[in-house]
């Protein structure tokens, strides 16, 4: 028996795809090892001048306030958790909260060890999947999740430089100290420049959806001043990255506009969600008694608020690096700049500073990994080396016909009034009753249909009576809303 030859195509694909492989294994240990060394570094110049000193106000924390910290980033989880389960819903009515808590703790692993959370949304995406849930609505949840998400954002964003502008003036410089290496970063400069990156990424969005003129503005003449710079190195990529996500921002946008209630319900969620995570510098300072009269910060909602306010400045500063895996180190150091007035030592806002990162990411990322490793639904570890935001986009790409349509029906379905909508399922629906009543209306059942050898007997006055509720059909015709009653709609 002659073996079968393979092409030169044929063999080099394995080898292609061990290389994949073997390039997805070392990223991810890449990514990992990265975000250890930079948590070990920030903790050791964190600890190396005050270590007994942050250790003694661990050791007289009040935990019962640790206790609330814990259940704030639980209620965290919860609104998003219930995001996905709300989404999930409006597909299915077979999905339960601990689906989607697993969602949400895949989500957060993968957002959490690759740059930009560029591994979170396709690795959700895969869970839904795998879960029972079609691709082509897995990526239309996660689109919408992040239109909402990004707006919520923006507006957080906006309401703290209000509340907080004197912050910026009094903190003024960000003071960076490794070693021998002294610089200095303008507190507002990043902060201005974290907000319009927050707020293009939705921002932009609008626009190239909305106009034309702006949309062949950045498609030819941005990406392609990008690329003379050296910024974007495959400009032909970047430019149908920035298409599809257009199309499809249109799509999901047009969803959301079709189910007001749905919308404000997960817009609330998310701001729950934030305000908890946000919070927790608070806590962490009633937990460690760290105020005073002179401090910033103090046990009123006033300073609560405050809290919240800052972290929106620290989440603006962190997205000027979003290359970093879970903004490593620097999400410490702008901690540190931010909050040194807010509690009454250095000591005291180094430990409010662990508990804080322990609580929103460290303990955060333990506990997701341990789900991501073994949730019975998780993705395969061929998924897993390939979740980057190219595979996300490939995703949208491949269901975006399929999404369209569903988006295109439900948006017109919305618009209609009630009358309209009824008038539109009688059309559709009235001939086939009539034709089905036509037919009954002549049928009778004989006894020769029936078979001699049946186990049951028929009398032979049995006929289809459809005179028996004529008085009833008289009525119903003087009633404007004859059929619906007909077809249980109310």
């Amino acid at each position: 028996m002659d073996d079968k030859k393979t092409t030169p195509i044929e063999s080099a694909k394995p080898i292609e795809a061990s290389k994949k492989k073997k390039n997805g294994i070392k990223k991810y240990i890449l990514y990992i090892s990265f975000v250890l060394i930079a948590t070990g570094l920030s903790l050791f110049l964190a600890l190396k001048d005050n270590f007994n000193s942050v250790i003694q106000a661990f050791s007289t924390a009040d935990y019962r306030w640790i206790a609330a910290i814990i259940g704030a980033m639980c209620l965290f989880v919860v609104c998003d958790s219930l995001i996905i389960v709300v989404f999930m819903r409006l597909y299915t009515r077979r999905y339960h909260m601990h689906q989607g808590m697993a969602v949400s703790m895949i989500g957060q692993f993968y957002s959490g060890i690759t740059p930009g959370a560029s591994g979170g949304q396709v690795m959700q995406a895969y869970t839904l999947k795998k879960q029972g849930a079609q691709i082509s609505n897995a990526a239309s949840l996660l689109v919408m999740y992040f239109i909402l998400y990004q707006i919520v954002i923006v507006i957080f964003d906006f309401i703290s430089v209000l509340a907080k502008m004197d912050l910026m003036q009094q903190i003024g410089w960000i003071n960076v100290n490794v070693g021998n290496l002294r610089f200095h970063l303008p507190l507002a400069a990043l902060t201005i420049i974290g907000f319009i990156i927050n707020f293009m990424i939705i921002g932009a969005l609008f626009l190239m959806s909305y106009s034309h003129k702006f949309h062949n503005f950045i498609m030819h003449y941005g990406v392609g001043l990008l690329a003379k710079l050296h910024l974007v190195k495959h400009p032909d990529k970047t430019r149908e990255t920035l298409r599809v996500q257009v199309e499809n921002f249109k799509i999901e946008l047009r969803r959301l506009l079709s189910n007001f209630r749905v919308t404000f319900l997960v817009m609330g969620l998310i701001f729950v969600g934030i305000i908890c995570k946000f919070s927790i510098p608070w806590f962490a300072g009633m937990a460690l008694n760290g105020y005073s009269a002179t401090t910033t910060g103090a046990p009123t909602i006033s300073a609560f608020w405050n809290s919240c306010f800052m972290c929106g400045y620290h989440q603006m500063l962190v997205s000027t690096l979003p290359f970093l895996p879970g903004g490593a180190g620097v999400s410490e150091l702008f901690f540190d700049a931010l909050f040194q007035n807010f509690y009454i030592s250095e000591e005291i806002n180094t430990a409010a500073q662990i508990i804080w990162r322990s609580a929103t990411f460290y303990i955060m990322m333990l506990v997701s990994g341990f789900v991501s490793a073994f949730y019975k639904a998780r993705p395969s570890r061929e998924q897993t080396l390939t979740a980057d935001r190219r595979t996300f986009v490939t995703m949208q790409l491949e269901t975006y016909e399929e999404r369209k349509r569903t988006s295109d029906t439900l948006y017109e379905t919305s618009q209609m009034s009630r009358r309209e909508l009824q008038a539109r399922l009688k059309e559709v629906l009235l001939p086939k009753i009539k034709k089905d009543k036509k037919e009954r209306k002549y049928y009778k059942l004989d006894d020769t249909d029936i078979n001699e050898s049946s186990p049951f007997t028929v009398d032979d006055e049995f006929t289809v009576n459809l005179n028996k509720n004529k008085k009833k059909k008289h009525h119903r015709k003087k009633d404007d809303d004859i059929h619906w009653r007909d077809f249980n709609i109310k």
